[in-house]
């Protein structure tokens, strides 16, 4: 090999230097699905929030109007969703926005072939991928049939799971790439939600490797009403996220109690 100068070894000392720094810039984001522009028709909003299994009468949402939550996790389909939800209308979406409300739409599909919860339908591993794109197709319709518009966000529910796991950590991933990528497509804002131990923390440790959602919903029940945490660097997601820090409690306002968790909302919410 042609032996090189002191000069030329310095350029290519800092030929190096930016190459590499520019290498690990592009992994420092959750790739450009991620850290994209904002997704046309996007509504973000920030204070506090509230998931419950059923969606409430429109006469107790109405009540709840005295509460301090502006928001309200409403579960839209799903395979392995929980409850029927048979009050959840596009009339029911229209009555409780005019009282006020915004919407956190939830969709809970395919779980992890490792997860730690009872759902019965998992992840494929020989179908991860039209599995995610086929769930958000489902969604996006459920969505649109009770009125939510475009620019949407919808949270596709994972739970927790053993990502201990390499296989099924690559099929969660898999899955997760293809729902945002399809979602995205069919004009809609990709949401992801999951325990910051598992369904979060692997998409922090492999962002930049694949699409990646455009807002995140972690759950860590740590009582901080805060979306910030050490566990997700600043730069992602910022200003597209919601933390569920509390759960499984009961509170009530106007005489009506209901069974909530409690969320700290910044982020993507339904378009109307």
């Amino acid at each position: 090999m042609e032996r090189k100068g002191p000069a030329v070894r310095r350029i290519l000392r800092v030929g190096t230097t930016v190459a590499l720094t520019v290498l690990l810039l592009a992994y420092a984001v959750p790739s450009a699905d991620a850290a994209r522009a904002r997704p046309r028709g996007m509504r973000t909003v920030a204070g506090a929030a509230f998931d419950t299994c059923e969606a409430q009468p429109v006469d107790a949402m109405q009540a709840w109007r005295a509460s301090p939550y502006k928001a309200v996790g409403i579960y839209v389909g799903g395979v392995n969703r929980g409850c029927a939800n048979r009050g959840l209308t596009r009339e029911w979406v229209r009555r409780v926005h005019a009282q006020g409300w915004e919407f956190l739409p939830i969709y809970v599909g395919a779980q992890a072939s490792c997860s730690t919860s009872r759902k019965s339908v998992r992840i494929d591993p020989a179908r991860s991928w039209d599995m995610g794109r086929a769930d958000a197709d489902d969604a996006v319709d459920r969505a649109a049939a009770v009125g939510f518009a475009r620019g949407s966000a919808i949270y596709f529910d994972m739970e927790h799971y053993d990502n201990r796991n390499a296989d099924c950590r690559r099929d969660v991933l898999n899955f997760v790439s293809a729902w945002s990528e399809r979602v995205r497509a069919r004009g809609y804002t990709a949401g992801y939600y999951s325990s910051l131990s598992s369904g979060i923390a692997d998409l922090v440790r492999f962002a930049g490797t694949r699409a990646m959602p455009d807002a995140i919903w972690y759950a860590r029940w740590d009582d901080r009403a805060s979306t910030a945490t050490d566990d997700i660097p600043d730069q992602l997601w910022r200003g597209r996220r919601v933390h569920q820090h509390h759960g499984n409690v009961q509170e009530t306002y106007g005489g009506v109690t209901v069974n909530i968790d409690r969320n700290a909302l910044d982020g993507p919410v339904g378009v109307l």
